[in-house]
């Protein structure tokens, strides 16, 4: 069976409301359980700059400084995503922040063809977030001139700002998105619906399928209780 442009067009007008009520319920149900069951996430960024202290007293002297400070971005990172920098971490804080936490939920990532990269904690609490990433900022710096001495430093570029709002997760964005899955999941089960359906459904379904001629259409007729006629479009084919 090939399914033409208007017969798409005709099965979607068919089930247009429930491919609506579908969508809606979707996205109603994704909106509810986003919001109500799924634990909000804060996430708190410091920036740090990597500072080589090479005195560079000409332009190539002076890229030479920007290469090897990015260079040292990713050895700086491993150095500060250690069991032994997140325990010095912990110890600027509460005792609730154990390094092992402080590991699981802060993130380092490099800063694309630069000499900074982050620190992005998240936390299910805002004061949370910002109070380790401050901690982080503080710490950062010390752990890295004692082990690299006077080749390079540590600079906060952008400090912690308290999130005001929830990173994740979007209500809104995740409903919009059920909408859209719903609508597509209704609409394949609208078109395997009509595609199972064996009843002859248009005139030329008996020409296409039986190969057989319509000679003549006979309207089907309903009398309503005030004796008047209302016709709705029956077919029968002949040979």
């Amino acid at each position: 069976m090939e399914f033409s442009f208007k017969d798409m067009l005709n099965i979607i007008k068919k089930n247009i409301l429930f491919m609506l009520i579908v969508a809606i319920v979707a996205a109603a149900g994704t909106y509810f359980i986003t919001r109500l069951l799924i634990t909000p996430v804060y996430t708190s960024t410091v920036k740090l700059y990597v500072n080589a202290q090479i005195n560079a007293k000409t332009s190539y002297e002076e890229l030479n400084s920007h290469n090897y400070a990015q260079k040292m971005v990713a050895t700086y990172i491993e150095v500060l995503n250690t069991n032994h920098f997140f325990s010095k971490v912990s110890k600027k804080l509460p005792d609730k922040y154990t390094a092992n936490y402080l590991k699981n939920n802060v993130q380092f990532s490099e800063v694309a063809d630069t000499e900074v990269f982050s620190a992005t904690v998240s936390c299910s609490d805002p004061i949370d977030a910002k109070t380790i990433a401050d901690a982080v900022a503080e710490v950062a710096p010390v752990t890295i001139k004692e082990q690299f001495e006077n080749n390079a430093s540590l600079k906060i570029v952008d400090e912690a700002q308290l999130p005001k709002a929830p990173a994740s997760p979007n209500p809104m964005r995740n409903a919009i998105i059920a909408f859209a899955a719903g609508l597509i999941i209704s609409l394949i089960i609208a078109f395997l619906r009509d595609y199972f359906d064996v009843k002859i459904k248009y005139d030329n379904d008996m020409t296409v399928l039986c190969g057989l001629p319509v000679l003549a259409a006979i309207p089907e007729f309903n009398n309503d209780t005030k004796g008047n006629n209302k016709n709705s479009r029956r077919y029968s084919a002949e040979a």
